[in-house]
Parts: C-alpha cells; sequence; structure tokens
C-alpha cells in the first residue's frame, strides 16, 4: 500500500508521520463487512483508516487516490455533539422525509469530499442542517449514530483531466461506504438539474424509478400529500404513453413535424422499434451518453506547454488589485500595504521586460535586488493565481514539460477586466446566504444556456421577464432572482459569462450568456441531443396539448423528491445474534400523548446465552450511548420474551434477529427524549392541508390564525412572491364564522 510523508503541526510541535493512501474505488471493500451496529462500527472505522487532524472540531481525514490519473485527494469525517447546548440538535433532513418521529441522537457525523483544489474545504459546511442543494462538495453524506443518515449532495469530482471522477463513482463509493459500516437508512432529496430539466422527471419516464434507483433508493416521502401508490402509477402512465397516441394528440399542435421527425431520427439507432415514451426516452439518453464517451475516446487531445495552476472555479476567476491586497493583508499583516503593492509593481515589470514566462526562482531572484525582503517576495508570488493588475492579467501555471510553476503576463481583454465571480453577489451584503446566491446564479446561467440550445446555438438574448418567470419555476424567492439579475454585470459563472443590456428598440433588460473561452456549446449533433432532450422535457411532458392527465402525472413525479434506501439487517452468527431494543412508552401514554410513530428501534448484539438481566443493562447501555437525554429515562421492564421468567436464558426465549421492547417507568417525553421534528413536534405543530399532507414536508407553509393548523401556502391560493404574509384565515375558519354569522 502506498505511503505518504506528511508533517502535521499540533500544539506548535512539528512531527512526522505516515499517513496511508487508499484507492478510491477498492476503499469502501478494504473497511471489511463488519457485523456490530453502525456506532460501533463508525468508532472503529476512524481508529483504523483515519487521522485526526482537527481535535477540537472533531474532524479526520484519510487520503484517496484516483487509480486513473494519480491525483491524491482527501476524505474527511467530521463528529458533532448534540447536546442541550447544541444552537440547532434537530435535523431537518430527518423531518421533511418523514423521520420526525425519531430521537434525537447524540451524535452524528458527515462524510465529505470536498472540491479539488478548494483551499478551504471545511469553510461553510451543513452545519444549520441548510436543505439548499449543495454543488460545493464531491461528496456530503451526514449519518446519525443510530444508523440513519442522509446523503446530501453528489456531484462529479473533477480532476483537471480526461480522467475525472463521474458521479456514478462517487455515488458507488458512498453506497460502498454505508454497506461496510452497517447503514440502517439513507434517504436522499433528488432536486438535481441538467441544465433547467428536473433530472427525477426525465429518468422517472425513462426508467420508472430515480438516478438514485440504480442503488436501490425507492420512494421514501412525498410533498403535497404525494404517496408511494401516487408516484407509482404516474411513473407508470408516463412511461406506457404511446408515441402513435402522442403524436395524435399534437397534431394541432405546431410541434407535431419536429416530434416525427425526432421520433424517426431515434428510431434509426434503436435495434428495436420504439414504441412508448419511455423507450424513446432511453434511447435519446443512451444516444447522448454514447456521443460523450466516443468524444472523449477520439477527439484530438490538444498538448498545451502551460496548464493553469489551480483547478476550482473560485481560483480561476480574475481578482483585482484592490481584492489582491486585501485577502494579503488578512492572511498575513506583517508589511504595510505600500510595501506589498511595491513588490508587486516589481514582479509586473520583470515580467513584461521578459515577455515570456519566467520560473518562481528565477523571477524570485530578479525581484530580490529591487525589494529585498525574500519572505515578501515569496508571500507575494505563492498569493498570485490569476491577478488583474492594470490592463495586464498574471496567471501562475505550470509547464507541462518540465513541471514547474510559472508566472506568465499577457495584455487583458477589454470585458476581462469588468468581470465579476459569483462571489462577489455576496460582498453586496445581500440578506440571503450566499450559498443560495449561488445556486440561484446557476440556475439562471442554465436557464440562458438551454435558450441557447433551443436557438440551434444563436446567442439570441433573452427578456428580462423571461428570464424571471422561468428561474421562478426552480427558486421560490422572486425577491432573490430580481437581486441576482440586478447584480448581474459581466457576471463569471463556472465557464461561462452572463452580462446585462438594454434593446435599444424596446428599451428593455435583456440577458445573454457566452462561452468564456468563445467556444460554442459543443458540435451541432451534440446540441441536436441536448436540444431533443430539452423539447421532449418542455414541450411534451410540461407542454402536452390538453390532456391535463399528462400534466397532473408530471406534477406527482415533481412533487416526490425524497428517496430512501435501506439495508438488510443481519441476523448475527454462531458466537452472537442482532436483537432490536425498541423504546415503548406506557400504555396510558399510546393511549392519550402519541400521535406519530413509534421511533425505530435500537440494535444490539448480544451472546445467545445471555440472561435476560444481562440483556435489560446492555439495552440500556445502548439506549443511553445513542440517544439525547437519556440520564432521565429508567429502564424497567423487557417485553417480547414470550412470557419467560426473568432469569431465563436468552437463547430459550428469542430468536436471532427478533425484536424486544423497553418500557420506561415514568417517561416524560416532553423533557426526556426529544424528537427530530423539534420540541413540541407530536402536540404543537399540526399539518393538515387539503392535498392531504399530514406532516411538514418542507414546501412552503402558513399557519392559521384561528385555528393555528398549518397548510400549504400554494394550496391556499398564496403566490410565492408574497414575502410578508398579513393575517390568514383558512377555508373551514372562514366558512365557520360566515356560518355563525348567518345562524344570529
Amino acid at each position: 500500500m502506498a505511503m505518504l510523508e506528511a508533517c502535521i503541526n499540533t500544539n506548535n510541535t512539528t512531527r512526522k508521520r505516515k499517513q496511508r493512501i487508499f484507492e478510491f474505488k477498492t476503499f469502501p471493500k478494504s473497511i471489511g463487512d463488519r457485523s456490530a451496529p453502525f456506532r460501533d462500527n463508525i468508532r472503529s472505522f476512524l481508529d483504523e483508516f483515519c487521522e485526526q487532524i482537527e481535535p477540537q472540531l472533531n474532524i479526520w481525514s484519510t487520503l484517496l487516490l484516483c487509480e486513473s490519473n494519480g491525483v491524491v485527494f482527501p476524505f474527511y469525517v467530521i463528529e458533532e455533539h448534540i447536546n442541550d447546548h447544541s444552537l440547532r440538535p434537530f435535523c431537518c433532513h430527518c423531518k421533511f422525509v418523514g423521520w420526525g418521529h425519531h430521537f434525537v441522537c447524540k451524535r452524528r457525523y458527515r462524510f465529505m469530499i470536498p472540491s479539488y483544489g478548494d483551499k478551504q474545504p471545511m469553510r461553510d459546511y451543513d452545519r444549520n442542517n441548510n436543505l439548499e442543494l449543495d454543488d460545493s462538495y464531491v461528496l456530503h453524506g451526514l449519518i446519525h449514530c443510530n444508523g440513519f443518515g442522509h446523503l446530501i449532495s453528489v456531484n462529479k469530482l473533477d480532476l483537471g483531466s480526461a480522467n475525472s471522477l463521474t458521479e456514478a463513482d462517487v455515488m458507488s463509493f458512498w453506497d460502498g461506504i454505508c454497506t461496510s459500516l452497517k447503514t440502517r437508512k439513507v434517504s436522499v432529496a433528488d432536486v438535481k438539474l441538467d441544465r433547467s430539466m428536473e433530472l427525477r422527471l426525465i429518468h422517472g419516464v425513462a426508467f420508472k424509478s430515480s438516478w438514485f434507483g440504480n442503488w436501490g433508493y425507492r420512494f421514501g416521502n412525498g410533498s403535497f400529500g404525494v404517496t408511494e401508490d401516487k408516484y407509482r402509477g404516474a411513473v407508470q402512465f408516463l412511461a406506457e404513453l404511446s408515441l402513435d397516441k402522442i403524436i395524435d394528440d399534437f397534431k394541432s399542435s405546431r410541434h407535431r413535424n419536429k416530434l416525427q421527425r425526432m421520433i424517426c431520427k431515434y428510431q434509426e439507432f434503436s435495434e428495436s422499434r420504439l414504441g412508448s415514451l419511455s423507450e424513446l426516452m432511453q434511447c435519446v439518453l443512451e444516444f447522448k451518453e454514447t456521443r460523450e464517451i466516443e468524444r472523449a475516446i477520439l477527439s484530438p487531445r490538444k498538448v498545451c506547454k502551460y496548464e493553469h495552476y489551480a483547478v476550482d472555479d473560485e481560483s480561476q476567476n480574475s481578482m483585482c488589485l484592490e481584492q489582491f491586497l486585501t485577502s494579503l493583508l488578512d492572511a498575513d499583516g506583517r508589511w504595510p500595504p505600500k510595501r506589498v503593492e511595491y513588490s508587486l509593481e516589481v514582479i509586473v515589470k520583470l515580467l513584461k521586460q521578459k515577455n515570456d514566462p519566467m520560473s518562481r526562482d528565477e523571477l524570485r531572484e530578479s525581484a530580490r535586488p529591487f525589494v529585498g525582503d525574500t519572505g515578501l517576495i515569496d508571500f507575494v508570488l505563492k498569493s498570485i493565481n490569476v491577478l488583474s493588475f492594470e490592463n495586464y492579467v498574471i496567471r501562475r501555471v505550470v509547464n507541462s514539460l518540465t513541471r514547474l510553476v510559472e508566472y506568465e503576463i499577457c495584455e487583458a481583454a477589454y470585458d476581462l477586466v469588468d468581470m465579476k465571480p459569483v462571489s462577489s453577489l455576496w460582498k453586496l451584503e445581500p440578506r440571503w446566504p450566499k450559498q443560495r446566491l449561488e445556486r440561484t446564479a446557476k440556475v439562471i446561467a442554465n436557464i440562458l444556456k438551454d435558450h441557447k440550445v433551443l436557438n440551434r446555438g444563436r446567442n439570441g438574448p433573452m427578456s428580462r421577464k423571461d428570464l424571471r418567470n422561468m428561474a421562478s419555476k426552480y427558486v421560490g424567492d422572486t425577491g432573490l432572482i430580481d437581486f441576482v439579475l440586478k447584480s448581474i454585470d459581466n457576471l463569471v459563472v463556472g465557464n461561462h459569462i452572463i452580462s446585462r443590456t438594454k434593446n435599444p428598440l424596446t428599451r428593455l433588460m435583456e440577458f445573454e450568456i457566452r462561452d468564456r473561452n468563445s467556444e460554442e456549446f459543443g458540435s451541432e449533433e451534440e446540441r441536436d441531443v441536448d436540444g431533443d432532450i430539452l423539447f421532449l422535457y418542455r414541450k411534451v411532458l410540461l407542454g402536452y396539448p390538453l390532456w391535463n392527465s399528462v400534466s397532473q402525472a408530471c406534477r406527482l413525479v415533481l412533487n416526490s423528491k425524497y428517496f430512501v434506501k435501506e439495508w438488510e439487517l443481519g441476523v448475527g452468527n454462531a458466537e452472537f445474534m442482532t436483537l432490536t431494543c425498541r423504546v415503548l412508552p406506557s400504555f396510558h401514554e399510546l393511549d392519550t400523548e402519541l400521535t406519530r410513530p413509534l421511533p425505530p428501534g435500537e440494535l444490539v448484539m448480544v451472546t445467545p446465552w445471555m440472561t435476560i438481566a444481562n440483556l435489560r443493562e446492555v439495552a440500556q447501555r445502548a439506549l443511553r450511548d445513542t440517544y439525547c437525554m437519556m440520564n432521565k429515562f429508567v429502564v424497567g421492564q423487557i417485553g417480547g420474551l414470550k412470557g419467560i421468567q426473568d432469569e431465563m436464558v436468552l437463547a430459550y426465549a428469542v430468536e436471532a434477529g427478533a425484536e424486544v421492547w423497553v418500557r420506561g417507568r415514568g417517561l416524560d417525553l416532553s423533557t426526556g427524549l426529544r424528537y427530530e421534528g423539534g420540541d413540541g413536534y407530536e402536540w404543537e405543530s399540526r399539518v393538515e392541508c387539503v392535498c392531504g399532507a399530514r406532516e411538514d414536508d418542507g414546501e412552503r407553509m402558513v399557519a392559521c390564525d384561528e385555528c393555528h393548523v398549518w397548510k400549504h401556502t400554494m394550496c391556499s391560493g398564496i403566490d410565492d412572491d408574497e414575502l410578508e404574509l398579513g393575517e390568514f384565515v383558512c377555508g373551514d375558519c372562514d366558512a365557520k364564522s360566515k356560518s355563525e354569522l348567518l345562524s344570529q
């Protein structure tokens, strides 16, 4: 196994250690098949495979190797402790997936792979349980110590080469980790977009399941009262739509001829007859994937002498002089600003005189007679990545032949000086968090790219009104959309630039997008495939003429966001068997207070010859180790043992894999065990909407001022534009008050 020399600074002392490097694709198997519960497996995993790099923050890491190109990158595990002093002890991921009745765990573990080249990987992870889609991490998963967890985000690992790891590779890695550590259930919110298209609808129609279904994820919880039966029926209905019927229904539509040509085109690529919408969608998606693979293999690779040193999008954005000086002074304030600026001027003059890239050592020695302080020179050179200085751009690059760091200077394009990164939106001090601003900017960029694809590559501008209306389908807060649109002025989003101009004829504001390298969006054939997928999504699925059943089925699929995978529990082996201990309140509490399902039981490994008295101790220890506030819980009876007396040997009483229950004497639910749905989850917040929803599903809600029952704003006729909601009285209370007035 490969080894890496690493230096770690702890308590102002430096020591060397050898940190192991594991191959990415085989790492989950190297953990081994463990039989203990997750709460025990995670501890042994951290001891055996990880190094603690931040003891105060309980952060562990290990190094992973991409076998195809030899790139090494970190994999982090963060242990969070939940107690009475925690600001946000409850997990809204649990709440929205339907696990709000689970008890609050004492510990939860985050599994994270940051974007390659990220200099601050732990800066903004999901401490507040934010439900916004997170593209800043390649992998972000959270597992509670009871074995129930959530996959928050999964993205491809861009390593700056053709051998990057795909989303499927990262997903298989996550699935292997969960399997090896004996995770019980994991949920995921399938809210991924392909430009402006919801992938769960595209993949659901094509393959009758979510993309996550490839790894065993099934329907978990729906919004607006959608049940699993409704979801299955909607997916089946859309997938089995006959192409002949679709063409007949489009006979009065101007899109009929294009749809017929599309079906004929893909029929030529298919080995079997395309008869349903599912078969057509599968053929289009497979054709797109085949073309992407062929392009990656057969396209001539451009050999450049110089490679950009950093590969993350944020570092590729040009930084102005003021930003550069501010970042340097924040990092190290030993030198006054004028000395730092003078050192930079010397470096620029030397590069202009040479008019050719200079190595770091050459540039350092050339600047030394003018600056004197080599420490200052090294500090400035180390900080340069892409810097705009006057009318020039200075870049730090890597010579692909010598593999040495070099610096080059070139004249800046006219618009390069005025380009602004997405992070500049946050510097305007808005009321929205940085993550939501960046996501909204990406949504706007995706809509503009789709607009260009539909125009066959012609970069026709899009009006502010049309862009705003389209973006509101994916971002509910129109105030946030207006802020981002107002702030766009040569905004850099990924590899594209969004510009804002005023139409001289209509005097209306318009937006357009272009590639940073002035390249078109792929070949004509590639644009055709993307345009075909977009056509099927917008014009057929969402714009089906006259037939409401298709629109209703699409809405049911789009309202089904949460999917869950459940791992089967082992029954043990010859030496140990697995039992589930469930906390069961008193009969009085069951009859008068509990309105939600009982929380899941906790797993324990016991020997077949253990006595029931010992089982009581094991169950109590497991429950107190797992859940918060267990010191207030007194374990009393042991049930589910078929009436066997107290000191009988357990092997004669319970079979492996069975469930026993533990009853609490005088269990005070309000001050004892706490639910993931939050304090008062069972009794204070009642959800009862006309759509059928009976619990919080993560959608926008409003409470009636009369009966205090929560309902969806959409179901109550309240637009998303209404940010400040005034007095609200639900339809039932309004009808009741009118009836009382009439009876007087």
